[in-house]
């Protein structure tokens, strides 16, 4: 299968702020930190409220057009329905047992809702042949289900690039993608047509291609850098769809701080990981990954239609509560007590962290 050319790609904005928390020696930065986190909390739930009072006290008509009529009807006359259209549906059930939660979900299995599926405590996820993805979220407390369902991203014949970030990785087997972002610093694109095998085996040849420094991987995802710096993300999201995503910030910026200044050897500048205590190393890899996750979210939320963005609020109140939760742990770590080598990763990955959501156009939200 030949490469086609693309119609073209976006790039990401600027911000002029980062948001990322720092330890206790910045007791100033903290109390700022302090006073989003209680705002993000404030905002969370009285929106939470807001959504349940509506449901409760609105009457349900289940639609009879757009996305609703791939859904099964869920037998109840309470909820709200907040967005219905051809590529997004959200709504919010009401007085929903949990006997209710577990037969709607076994009628959207029979709607074809299996494919991919995972099924973990309060939620159902899946999506179906088509594409379409399906989000269930039960509130047992409240009585409450919300159900969310998106349409899958247009893809076109895509090009794999021959110059910038995407010229590091090797071309995948499918032609078919849609392009997330196209800049000097950062490529990112779905492909479609790829099932696990087939990104199991991508990653596999990403590694050979040099992307085997600090690297780590699972059943749906793969993560490294290679020689000068630069990361990749390897995301098998589901429904043969795969995100690949590399970044070049960190190498570019390392080449440009060797041309402007004299060799040293003071390992203050960078941290020697083989020295990081593991325990350390893995708490603030693990903050990074989120962050990244964080920022790509952000790019495509905030550039989102209305619908798009109702379709993705339950990601958005996950990925925002993990951000604020990771904030609040990091902010908590008190430098006085690190090692010298924990310190120096502990800036390194803040630093690292900060330029990400400069980069993205992206900041802690308010």
């Amino acid at each position: 299968m030949e490469w086609e050319k693309a119609n073209g790609a976006g790039g990401a904005g600027t911000s002029s702020g980062s948001g990322v928390p720092r330890g206790k020696k910045s007791g100033k930065g903290k109390i700022v930190l302090l006073v989003i986190i209680a705002l993000i909390a404030i905002f969370m739930v009285s929106r939470i409220k807001g959504n349940s009072r509506d449901a409760k006290n609105s009457k349900l008509d289940w639609p009879t057009s757009g996305l609703a009529t791939m859904l099964p009807e869920p037998g109840t006359d309470k909820g709200k329905v907040e967005i219905n259209s051809d590529t997004a549906f959200s709504a919010t059930l009401a007085e929903y047992s949990s006997s209710d939660y577990s037969s709607y979900v076994d009628a959207c299995k029979e709607k074809g809702f299996t494919v991919d599926a995972d099924q973990i405590g309060i939620g159902y996820a899946a999506f179906n042949e088509k594409g379409y993805k399906l989000s269930l979220t039960y509130y047992e407390r409240k009585e409450e289900l919300t159900v969310h369902l998106e349409a899958p991203d247009e893809m076109s014949t895509i090009t794999w690039p021959t110059s910038g970030p995407g010229s590091l990785l090797p071309a995948p087997p499918s032609t078919q993608g849609s392009i997330v972002n196209d800049s000097s610093k950062l490529y990112q694109v779905n492909v479609g047509g790829m099932d696990k095998d087939a990104f199991s085996a991508y990653a596999a040849q990403c590694k050979e291609a040099g992307f085997d420094v600090d690297y780590s991987s699972g059943d749906t995802y793969y993560q490294a850098k290679n020689a000068d710096g630069a990361k990749l993300r390897v995301d098998y999201k589901g429904a043969n769809v795969v995100s690949i995503r590399v970044d070049v910030s960190d190498a570019s910026s390392a080449e440009s701080d060797a041309a402007s200044s004299p060799a040293s050897t003071d390992s203050s500048t960078t941290a020697d990981s083989s020295i990081v205590t593991p325990e350390f190393k893995e708490m603030m890899d693990s903050y990074e990954e989120i962050m990244d996750k964080y920022c790509d979210f952000m790019v495509k939320y905030t550039g989102a239609s209305a619908a798009d963005q109702a379709s993705m609020l339950a990601d958005y109140t996950d990925l925002v509560q993990q951000e604020a939760d990771w904030a609040q742990r990091i902010s908590a770590v008190d430098e006085s007590t690190l090692s010298d080598a924990d310190d120096a990763y502990y800036i390194e990955v803040q630093a690292r962290v900060s330029k990400r959501l400069i980069d993205a156009g992206v900041q802690i939200q308010q």
